[in-house]
């Protein structure tokens, strides 16, 4: 009963947020330089278990993607090149590349040495 109280209530809200896309286009460049570096930072720290070195190349990544698209914006887009646009795609992705930072370590599987459990000599020995 609760639940359909929420939902109804969130259905019939008026919401008056901001728009997400923008004619300067800066959010734009945060969510990607955020989704870029974060998906990159992730797969590099589940391949290395390193989070330092995850966090520099997903940051590292997403930056350098950020600089080729504001490199190649009047090349291709007919668009002038902006800092500006550089600068929000650089902090989405700092902000994107620290996904990594609360993550944990894996832990080492201990594996069972069965050669010294089985040819280890017998502890029991016989006395008569």
């Amino acid at each position: 009963m609760k639940k359909a109280f929420v939902i109804l209530f969130l259905l019939s809200a008026q919401i008056n947020a901001q728009p997400l896309f923008s004619d300067k286009g800066h959010p734009e460049h945060f969510i990607a330089g955020t989704v870029i570096s974060g998906v990159t930072s992730y797969y590099i720290f589940k391949k290395t278990d390193n989070k330092w070195k995850a966090w520099f190349i997903g940051a590292g990544t997403a930056g350098v993607l950020g600089l080729l698209k504001e490199v190649i914006d009047p090349l291709w887009f007919n668009n002038k090149r902006s800092f500006n646009d550089f600068k929000y795609t650089t902090l989405g992705a700092v902000v994107g590349a620290s996904i990594v930072i609360p993550l944990r370590k894996k832990k080492q599987k201990v594996k069972p040495n069965f050669e010294t459990a089985f040819n280890a000599p017998s502890i029991i020995t016989k006395s008569y």
